[in-house]
């Protein structure tokens, strides 16, 4: 996934939600203009720790994960790039609301 597409997939869920600038500003600690600049759909370039609020503001997570795992693309794609598919990665792909977690059973 590159910038770009990071970028898309936050504004996507921040619609997807329903939350204005002023909500999303208010759930992630930043400003409005903060909210504006990071999902710009012309320079949209937040800071990591503008991303990572928005991230948690928006009831999602950040993984990071080495290259060369997973499927492989569809044509057209980056040289040997191959995601990792996980659970909520897969149900996001679907267009599937992620299920909660299994409890844990404790020790």
């Amino acid at each position: 996934m590159n910038k770009r597409e990071l970028i898309e997939q936050l504004a996507r869920r921040r619609e997807a939600l329903g939350l204005t600038a002023a909500q999303l500003a208010e759930r992630s600690g930043l400003t409005e203009r903060s909210i504006r600049n990071a999902l710009g759909s012309r320079q949209g370039n937040p800071q990591l720790s503008s991303l990572l609020a928005l991230v948690g503001a928006l009831d999602m997570e950040l993984q990071l994960v080495p290259r060369g795992f997973g499927p492989a693309l569809a044509e057209g794609a980056e040289p040997g790039y191959r995601p990792v598919v996980t659970r909520i990665g897969q149900a996001v792909a679907d267009g599937l609301p992620p299920q909660p977690p299994a409890p844990r059973s404790k020790p």
